[in-house]
């Protein structure tokens, strides 16, 4: 076995010095050598001159991480040694990167991020994710080695998204169609970033990065439209003027605030008439390449809905009249679970018929949890009808509620004090 193949299979200590390239120690006893006589390098005949003496950089940091070694010279000895130090620091708290784990690309890491966590996401979601990957991020960062990342390369992507069209990736062979396209939103670019830095973490826990390099990048701000919240009179109106044997759909989104794709996904059997409740414990999503998904709720959650109202309640039990438990309570045209679009186009229609604008089939869950706290349900009922994961998420759904609260408060307090 030679030396090198030696020290291919010997497993070497995680080790950083510093070396003279110019100069060895003399061997116990030598007499005939080539002595340095230059007084700069050192006391004269303490030093044997080597075959790059006076050649290139004099000192040279060595270091071996994982048996794999890599090297770094320097003129100054203080340099070579303060380079060694700050290996042995990075091996100390576990940071250090060696090369040819940090040359991997971008992309690479990208896909093997994306098989070890995709298992865990609903398939909607990793469709979602997968689709950001491949229009938005890729494209700019698939071939870029992990070492030339850099934060300022990132905060400028950041930027480029919301202020290029191009960030937008071309859907439409139409030339017209191309030219119209716009950047994208700073809600879109935000999540963008946000799947840019999970890959980048996941290359630091792999040892791939000693840091991510996205974080505490500059995002845009993202605008927070306040959705519409109907009354009560504009539910029914917009019920009465439905489609036959679409008002019930309308009434159940507006008074239960489930989400649409749980309501697509209800059964016959769901609905419990006596108690007054609803078992919500799937969802229907729209996954591309898929068609329509079932799979759990967006939390993964099951939760009981209250039936808030008999005119709720008469009405679900005319739907379920004569019907099996397994059908779906409000199915679509071929049978199967209703679409969002299918659903829109007709709540649209109902709109033009009311002279009601903005409202779309999410509007009906805001106005359920509007209408409740409304009429004085606590936060945490509002929580657990619509199916937050907790109250906190409410709270900013429903915080321009709050101010009622704080007059009903005043009234009370006014009158207690004024008693007293």
């Amino acid at each position: 076995m030679t030396a090198a193949e030696e020290r291919a299979t010997t497993r070497r200590k995680d080790r950083a010095g510093v070396e003279d390239r110019w100069h060895r120690k003399p061997r116990p006893d030598e007499t005939d050598a080539d002595w340095c006589t230059d007084a700069k390098h050192g006391k004269p005949g303490t030093l044997v001159c080597t075959s790059r003496h006076n050649s290139g950089r004099r000192w040279l940091a060595r270091w071996v991480h994982n048996n794999n070694e890599e090297t770094a010279s320097f003129v100054r000895k203080a340099d070579a040694e303060a380079k060694a130090n700050e290996v042995r620091a990075e091996f100390h708290i576990g940071t250090y990167v060696d090369k040819q784990s940090s040359s991997a690309t971008f992309g690479t890491v990208a896909e093997e991020w994306f098989a070890a966590v995709c298992p865990k996401w609903k398939q909607s979601t990793a469709a979602g994710y997968r689709s950001l990957l491949d229009m938005t991020i890729l494209p700019r960062w698939r071939d870029v080695k992990l070492s030339d990342i850099t934060h300022a390369d990132v905060q400028e992507w950041v930027a480029w998204l919301t202020t290029n069209k191009d960030a937008r990736q071309p859907r439409s062979k139409n030339a017209d169609t191309n030219a119209k396209r716009k950047p994208l939103s700073a809600r879109r670019a935000v999540q963008a970033h946000g799947r840019l830095s999970q890959v980048l973490d996941f290359a630091v826990r792999t040892k791939r990065l000693a840091a991510n390099p996205a974080k505490g990048v500059e995002l845009p701000r993202v605008v927070s439209k306040r959705d519409r919240a109907l009354s009560h009179d504009e539910v029914a109106a917009l019920v009465a003027a439905a489609d036959e044997g679409f008002g019930p759909i309308l009434l159940t989104l507006g008074y239960t605030g489930m989400r649409f794709g749980e309501l697509a996904a209800l059964r016959v059997a769901d609905v419990n008439l006596t108690r007054r409740r609803i078992h919500v414990a799937k969802g229907v999503a729209q996954v591309t390449g898929a068609g329509l998904v079932e799979d759990t709720t967006k939390t993964s959650q099951e939760r009981m809905v209250p039936i808030l109202t008999t005119a709720l309640a008469d009405t679900l039990r005319d739907v379920m009249a004569g019907r099996a438990g397994d059908d779906y309570l409000f199915p679509g045209p071929d049978g199967g679970p209703m679409t969002n679009d299918y659903v829109a186009w007709r709540v649209d229609k109902a709109c033009r018929a009311t002279g009601l604008t903005d409202v779309t089939p999410k509007t009906f869950r805001h106005t359920a949890g509007s209408l409740a706290l409304a009429e004085g349900a606590s936060v945490t009922v509002v929580q657990r009808m619509l199916g937050h994961k907790d109250p906190m998420t409410t709270l900013r759904v429903y915080s321009h509620m709050l101010p009622d609260d704080f007059d009903n408060l005043a009234a009370a307090m006014d009158k207690a004090t004024t008693v007293a």
